[in-house]
């Protein structure tokens, strides 16, 4: 699959858009509709999500994926729109991307985060070229930080209250995946 694809096809039920203007409207609706769940865990949910914003975070994913330097995919879960997914960073010097992700309270469950994560993790070494991929989850974050342990992502580390959630800072885990363990 080419770099410049609009759609990444994980399987049957999912498949990753990019994070195209044209679903800021979509993008806007999920997030408000889990305000009070992303606020747990995602930095960003504590400031307001006015459609103005989230069309401003899309034209900013996008700019970095035309640099070459993100990847910003909307999950779909059998043609809705369910969540993200992507590689916030990118870097072609260490040949290193990380994962983010959430998915809308309502589908947790259903495995739609692991399969979308092993798929972007064999587009990133298959596609991209890369040597690694991180995904770095909070200490507490129970749901998130068991998709790399299932994927068998080694547990590489403690970044010591490098996120700020809810008043207060939290440790976070790093998880690495190597190309040739992927293999």
């Amino acid at each position: 699959m080419s770099k410049l694809s609009l759609c990444i096809r994980v399987d049957d039920e999912i498949e990753l858009r990019l994070n195209e203007q044209r679903y800021v409207n979509e993008y806007h609706a999920l997030v408000v509709r889990n305000i009070k769940h992303l606020r747990e865990w995602m930095s960003w949910a504590a400031f307001k999500q006015t459609p103005e914003v989230i069309s401003s975070y899309m034209r900013g994913s996008m700019q970095q994926f035309a640099g070459g330097v993100g990847l910003p995919t909307n999950l779909w879960y059998r043609g809705q729109m369910v969540g993200s997914i992507g590689f916030p960073r990118m870097s072609w010097e260490t040949r290193v991307a990380e994962i983010g992700y959430w998915l809308d309270k309502d589908m947790q469950g259903k495995g739609i985060i692991t399969r979308a994560t092993k798929a972007l993790t064999t587009y990133a070494f298959e596609e991209y070229g890369l040597n690694k991929v991180e995904i770095h989850a909070a200490a507490g974050n129970k749901k998130s930080r068991a998709v790399p342990e299932r994927l068998g992502f080694t547990q590489e580390g403690i970044l010591r209250q490098a996120e700020w959630l809810n008043g207060k800072a939290h440790d976070m885990i790093v998880y690495g995946m190597l190309v040739d363990a992927w293999k």
